[in-house]
């Protein structure tokens, strides 16, 4: 019971989840884990490249020396490793979200939500009885919100 317990803990308990989105949260996910990976990547130093540790051996210490023995190699570090692997990853799961339409669909979605938006909009200027000034001022008003919360997109 305790091995369940800690399993799920560490991977989760399923969940119902439509593909199209699974596809969705892993293409932001592993973007995620590219960005973070390359922030990594650009903070190594140049010898780090190319020069990974390919071995540490902690040494007892004795009267002729000891502590940590490192062996390098000229070898991508396991940073760069990862960081190729996750990029990898990412243009696979974004290909096959590509080929699912998963941004048709997402884009769907967007436009439902805003036809939504448009049509609460109507009813609240409708309901206010405004003049065709003050309804051109608050149509106004209304695009400009949304613009800015879209970050400007027109």
């Amino acid at each position: 019971m305790e091995e369940a317990r800690a399993a799920v803990v560490t991977y989760g308990l399923p969940r119902e989840v439509d593909p199209g989105q699974a596809l969705l949260e892993e293409v932001h996910r592993t973007a995620g884990h590219v960005a973070w990976l390359a922030s990594v990547v650009a903070d190594l130093e140049r010898e780090e490249v190319v020069w990974g540790v390919v071995e540490e051996v902690d040494k007892p210490f004795t009267e002729s020396g000891g502590g940590t023995e490192t062996k390098r190699r000229a070898v991508p570090s396991a940073w760069i490793t990862l960081y190729q692997s996750e990029r990898q990853h990412l243009a696979r799961v974004s290909k096959a979200a590509i080929d699912a339409g998963v941004s048709e669909r997402v884009v769907a979605v967007y436009e439902q939500i805003a036809g939504s938006y448009v049509t609460v909009l109507e009813r609240v200027l409708d309901a206010l009885d405004l003049n065709a000034a003050q309804r051109a001022q608050a149509a106004e008003v209304a695009q400009r919100e949304l613009r800015a919360l879209a970050g400007g997109a027109a």
